[in-house]
């Protein structure tokens, strides 16, 4: 891929998508935000992100697993990151059995998260997938 990734943002902290916005800007490009799981799914029809950062905590009518199950039988080609302020083992492989593409911790820092985005969309060489 030669273009900038297309990126959508879910997350139900609007500092959290303003700073995630501005930090993934020069390299990425943002498509969208939203702060609810109905808007999520209307947002991925209308932008087919490349990738979608999925914050859990946004998801707390259905889950964060079945809000990423949804997203991926939605569009298939969306590569799914949980973006979470949550190092845990279980949920990450948890996220990785429901058809997440990658597990990113929110405070590994900007670095780790523009690899993993470059790793699921094809842009980097090698090494984990993992965020953090």
């Amino acid at each position: 891929m030669s273009q900038r990734p297309r990126v959508l943002l879910a997350d139900d902290d609007a500092g959290v998508i303003k700073a995630t916005s501005r930090a993934l800007s020069a390299e990425c490009e943002i498509v969208g935000s939203v702060s609810g799981s109905d808007a999520l799914f209307q947002a991925v029809v209308q932008f087919l992100p490349d990738v979608e950062l999925l914050d859990f905590r946004l998801c707390s009518k259905l889950g964060g697993l079945e809000v990423c199950r949804r997203v991926r039988m939605m569009a298939p080609k969306v590569s799914v990151i949980v973006f979470t302020a949550d190092d845990d083992a279980e949920l990450e492989r948890a996220a990785l059995a429901a058809g997440a593409a990658a597990y990113a911790w929110k405070l590994a820092g900007l670095a780790k998260l523009l690899e993993t985005i470059h790793r699921v969309t094809g842009q980097a060489q090698s090494g984990p997938v993992r965020g953090s």
